[in-house]
């Protein structure tokens, strides 16, 4: 299940798009669809999304061009879809790595096909293993097994439910490898959200009983990603 932000200036349109979205088959997919303001995106980032639909024209600040630019890592598993209707903007997407460009008014068979493919490519991400190199040798990980990883020096202790493996990495090069649900709580610290049973003013209670540190400056974007992509806050 996946978590679909849209990014627009024009919130009205952003929540015609989401409905949009909930009536295809392939919305059983999504577990979320969180409606972000351009300011928004940039103070909070990527974690927690794994399908951003996005405007080209974002009022008087950066294009949607520009900020797919600088945020969304290449080679990452985010997908990225463009939503506008200023076709003339279409050959700049290409800077960019992304799924889609959908033009406005959005039609229900391009939509279907552009969520389709984002989430054919997010199925594929999800299997896809990580290499790490651990005392000379390399090791293959899934993702999913993956609780929490926590930097020691040049070491990246990475924990998995019920083994650890030590390999020579750094924890920035390994956020950048992971999927969207794994999210700094700590700057010593990786946390996959999957695992996070409780999420404390000062620590992050996993659902195997492990407390992690959540540090001040982590906490406010934390909160908001866990937020974003478990669900609604009710």
């Amino acid at each position: 299940m996946y978590t679909v932000a849209i990014v627009d200036d024009d919130q009205a349109q952003a929540a015609a798009l989401a409905q949009q979205i909930k009536m295809f088959s392939y919305a059983q997919d999504v577990a979320n669809i969180v409606l972000l303001a351009p300011g928004d995106l940039v103070s909070s980032g990527l974690s927690g999304i794994d399908i951003l639909f996005i405007g080209v024209r974002l009022g008087e600040g950066p294009t949607g061009i520009d900020l797919v630019d600088a945020l969304v890592p290449r080679g990452g598993s985010v997908q990225v879809i463009y939503v506008s209707d200023h076709l003339e903007y279409a050959p700049q997407v290409y800077r960019t790595e992304h799924t889609w460009f959908l033009a406005k008014p959005v039609e229900p068979d391009s939509l279907n096909a552009a969520l389709a493919r984002a989430i054919e490519n997010l199925n594929r991400s999800q299997r896809k293993s990580i290499l790490v190199r651990a005392r000379g040798s390399l090791v293959q990980l899934v993702p999913q097994d993956i609780m929490y990883v926590e930097s020691e020096r040049r070491r990246a202790h990475i924990h998995l439910n019920g083994s650890e493996v030590v390999a020579y990495a750094k924890l920035s090069d390994l956020e950048r490898a992971l999927p969207p649900q794994f999210i700094r709580c700590h700057k010593s610290f990786l946390v996959n959200m999957d695992y996070i049973s409780q999420l404390r003013a000062r620590d992050a209670l996993l659902t195997t009983g492990d407390v992690l540190p959540v540090s001040q400056r982590c906490r406010k974007t934390l909160q908001e990603c866990f937020v974003r992509y478990v669900g609604r806050l009710v």
